[in-house]
């Protein structure tokens, strides 16, 4: 089995969207509910003036906000303290953590767009200065071909799309179009600003997901089992079964039926054999679980990327502890 650096592992997007309908949106509509309320009704509270209750209704945002953003990333934190690290070679089925280096894959280079650099991944934006001196998006995107993780016992194949990438190196420059840089202080002047961030062959890499294995016997084959499922979609095969009609009379005979049986058996076992000769390929890849995060680091230890969420949850529930005491003290 060979996997293209191009390919990646396709998923239910509807079901994820589903899956991550939960405290998010429950938070947000229930804030903007209660918002509204205080605007439209503020002159039952003793909320004056007009002004003070629109403070109120964005101060009440903001805490909503970030009492979610405490509890995102104080259980990203968690999550990770709680998951396994493993080598590849000996790893387990499901949720885990690798460490390595970022390796690529055989097959055309991937090259990041703005800069032509070579990466095993990359996200760009473009902006573009308008009237008002404001800059807009006019150009964003980023890589989704596969690359590699390689921690000595072995490499294994990471699908980037739906990972959280964290402190990838970033440039950042004022040019024209096409992306050529100018030498504008601070971009007075420049009609365009670029950003571009780069995973780099051979950079350390820290990164969080579901790993799976295929190619290989991974189990004792069950041949009876896969013969009668082989079996059952040739029934549903007209032009197949029209092969085992030996005597052209419109339906299997017992005679015939048995020939198709050995033709599956055949088939099943020369399967089998040509799977204990084809080497593993192990993958990593989005889990769909929001509450199981993938991510991907360009660092290698676990208790530093455990930090950068554990201050952002502590940020967060310093914001919402100072805007929830505003509160109090208006209502």
């Amino acid at each position: 089995m060979s996997i293209s650096p191009d390919c990646s592992v396709k998923r239910p997007t509807l079901d994820r969207f589903m899956r991550s309908f939960r405290l998010k949106e429950f938070l947000l509509f229930g804030g903007i509910w209660l918002g509204s309320f205080l605007l439209l009704h503020g002159s039952r509270l003793t909320i004056d003036p007009p002004p003070l209750r629109l403070l109120v209704a964005l101060t009440l945002a903001v805490a909503i906000i970030s009492a979610y953003g405490a509890l995102y990333y104080g259980r990203r934190a968690w999550r990770l303290a709680d998951t396994p690290i493993a080598r590849i070679r000996s790893a387990p089925q499901g949720y885990i953590e690798l460490y390595g280096r970022a390796r690529l894959m055989e097959g055309p280079p991937i090259l990041a767009p703005l800069s032509t650099l070579p990466c095993a991944w990359y996200r760009y934006q473009v902006e573009e200065r308008t009237m008002g001196n404001r800059w807009q998006i006019v150009d964003s995107g980023e890589s989704d071909s596969l690359f590699l993780v390689d921690d000595g016992t072995g490499r294994c194949v990471i699908d980037p799309q739906g990972a959280d990438f964290i402190k990838i190196r970033r440039d950042g420059w004022y040019g024209s179009v096409g992306g050529a840089r100018t030498q504008a202080l601070w971009g007075i002047g420049a009609a365009y600003r670029y950003t571009e961030q780069r995973l780099i062959p051979g950079e350390e890499l820290h990164a969080i997901g579901w790993f799976r294995t295929v190619g290989g016997l991974r189990e004792a084959p069950d041949t009876r089992r896969d013969v009668a499922e082989l079996l059952e979609r040739w029934k549903h095969d007209p032009q197949r079964m029209k092969l085992f009609d030996r005597r052209r009379n419109g339906r299997i005979d017992p005679d015939e039926w048995e020939a198709a049986r050995r033709a599956a058996e055949k088939q099943v076992r020369r399967e089998q054999l040509q799977q204990t000769v084809e080497p593993d390929i192990h993958l990593l890849a989005d889990t769909g679980d929001p509450t199981r995060p993938f991510i991907i680091a360009a660092f290698r230890e676990e208790g530093r990327l455990i930090r950068y969420f554990q201050w952002r949850a502590a940020a967060c529930l310093l914001v919402a502890a100072l805007a929830g005491g505003l509160l109090l003290h208006w209502l």
